[in-house]
C-alpha cells in the first residue's frame, strides 16, 4: 500500500497532475512547503468536523493585510474582503454522495494530508494527487489494519 500512495503522490499521471484552474492562484508550495503553515491552521475545522474547511477570508487576511500587499493575486483576495463578497474556489477533490468520508477521523488517527492528497507542500496548483478509489481507501485500510466493513464508509 506505501508503494501505490508514495507513488502517486510523487508522479502522479498526467490524467490527476493538472489541477482546476482556480479564481485566485495560490500557491501551497510558497504557504505549505516554503512558509511551514500547518494544513490544519488554514484548514481549521478539518480536526474537528466532519469535512475540511475552506479558509476563510479572515484567515487569509491575517497575514495577507501586511504581506505581499502589492501581490495582484493578494490584491483580488484583499477586494473580495473588502466587499465581502466569498472567493469562489473550484472543488479539486469530490468523492460520490454514497461515501461517507471523516476527515475528523483520519485527522485523529494520525493520517497524514498527504496520504490522500499528495505532497501539496510542492504544488505551485494543488491537484488531485490520488484517485482516491474505493480500492485505495480499502488497501490503506487493510495496511493500518482498521475496519473494512462496508458500513465504515457507506452508511
Amino acid at each position: 500500500m506505501a508503494s501505490v500512495l508514495t507513488g502517486a503522490a510523487l508522479g502522479a499521471g498526467p490524467a490527476l497532475a493538472a489541477g482546476p484552474q482556480q479564481p485566485i492562484a495560490f500557491s501551497h508550495a510558497a504557504h505549505v512547503g516554503r512558509r511551514h503553515i500547518s494544513c490544519v491552521y488554514c484548514h481549521q475545522g478539518v480536526a474537528t468536523t466532519a469535512h475540511a474547511t475552506i479558509p476563510s477570508l479572515e484567515t487569509c487576511m491575517g497575514c495577507h493585510r501586511v504581506v505581499m500587499t502589492t501581490n495582484p493575486e493578494v490584491q483580488k483576495l484583499t477586494q473580495a474582503y473588502v466587499s465581502n463578497r466569498p472567493i469562489r474556489w473550484v472543488r479539486v477533490t469530490n468523492l460520490p454522495d454514497f461515501v461517507h468520508f471523516t476527515h475528523r477521523r483520519h485527522i485523529q488517527a494520525g493520517v497524514e494530508c498527504r496520504s490522500c492528497h499528495g505532497d501539496v507542500a510542492r504544488m505551485v496548483q494543488v491537484y488531485k494527487a490520488h484517485s482516491l478509489t474505493m480500492g485505495e481507501c480499502l488497501a490503506c485500510h487493510q495496511q493500518r489494519r482498521v475496519s473494512t466493513d462496508c458500513y465504515t464508509c457507506h452508511f
